[in-house]
């Protein structure tokens, strides 16, 4: 073995070796099972990267396949699909009830996120985080 390849080759291994005993970086897990989304609703406190604080959003999977609850003004039902890579919602049913223009505001944006959900997980802290295209990201805690 030539002088120069023996420390190449001891520094890759070693690069190696420090690479798969790292810890992971990504708080995040694999996708969410079902037993982990059922029980008590889970309360949304960040919606697209804002706060929620003034308003009541909430996502209760209640049954295999649907969630419903509450949209900072009106009630709403959706369904919901999960398999090993995605997790999808469809919105259904929403309440007509007339609110103040900023808990009307933020219902839809609520809405417009649920449908571009294209994965869930729970996070180390326990929280649920529902993720999309176009920066969509719901963050909810029981």
């Amino acid at each position: 073995m030539t002088p120069f390849r023996l420390p190449l080759l001891l520094g890759s291994a070693a690069l190696l070796l420090a690479a798969c005993t790292g810890q992971p970086t990504n708080e995040v897990r694999t996708m969410v099972e079902e037993s982990q989304l059922r029980g008590e609703a889970w309360s949304v406190t960040s919606l697209n990267g804002e706060d929620v604080t003034d308003a009541t959003v909430t996502l209760n999977f209640h049954q295999p396949g649907q969630v419903a609850g509450k949209a900072a003004c009106n009630n709403y039902m959706a369904t919901y699909v999960q398999n090993e890579d995605s997790f999808t919602i469809t919105t259904g049913g929403v309440t007509m009830m007339a609110c103040p223009a900023p808990l009307m505001e933020m219902e839809r944006q609520f809405m417009d996120a649920l449908k571009g959900v294209n994965h869930a997980d729970i996070n180390k802290q326990g929280q649920l985080i529902l993720t999309g295209s176009a920066d969509i990201r719901i963050e909810a805690s029981r």
